[in-house]
């Protein structure tokens, strides 16, 4: 199946499943991330702000919060470009790109996030940050399709040796992604 037709059939798949079943998967699957070893041991963690479509983490960027963590969300800053801002409070957001909600103050040096990404000597520096990805669907191997923009490919791309774990639904996992050389690989997924 090729890109479009995958995008299709998620779009279809989702629409045979109500509001209600997607809140509780929500909740469900925002407790097994929480768990995750690598997100406990993080101390920032890159996520998204969801859209109605996607796992809902707007309570799971607060709490996160409300453990003492670094939270960073996206903001789209050009075509091409996602840029990371450090999330403080919901009443701090404005709606961008997309109609996205995304923080309105300065942006992360990504260089900075990288330099917590990297390996340093078996001293565990790059557990220190981990990413949660969102997409429309995900492989067992960790192919990701996402919305068609290179958005997240881009970003993740800049960010050598950061640990990425995918989150979706579980009907947003196929057999297989089509993938291309610039696609980034996630390390797990969630669903």
């Amino acid at each position: 199946m090729d890109k479009k037709s995958l995008r299709q059939y998620i779009k279809e798949e989702k629409q045979r499943h109500t509001e209600a079943e997607q809140r509780q998967l929500d909740g469900s699957l925002c407790r097994r991330l929480l768990a995750h070893q690598r997100v406990a041991a993080a101390e920032t963690v890159l996520l998204y702000w969801s859209l109605p479509d996607e796992v809902c983490t707007h309570a799971l960027v607060e709490e996160l919060l409300a453990m003492g963590k670094t939270v960073l969300l996206p903001k789209v800053v050009s075509g091409t470009e996602m840029t990371l801002h450090r999330f403080t409070s919901v009443d701090d957001m404005v709606r961008g790109a997309y109609g996205i909600l995304e923080p309105a103050g300065a942006a992360v040096d990504i260089a900075e996030v990288a330099e917590m990404a990297l390996p340093a000597d078996g001293a565990g520096k790059g557990r220190r940050v981990v990413a949660v990805v969102p997409g429309v669907a995900f492989d067992a191997a960790g192919h990701r399709l996402g919305r068609g923009k290179g958005y997240y490919d881009r970003l993740l791309g800049q960010l050598p040796g950061l640990y990425t774990i995918g989150l979706c639904y579980p009907f947003q996992m196929v057999h297989k992604v089509p993938a291309e050389l610039t696609d980034i690989q996630m390390n797990e997924v969630i669903c």
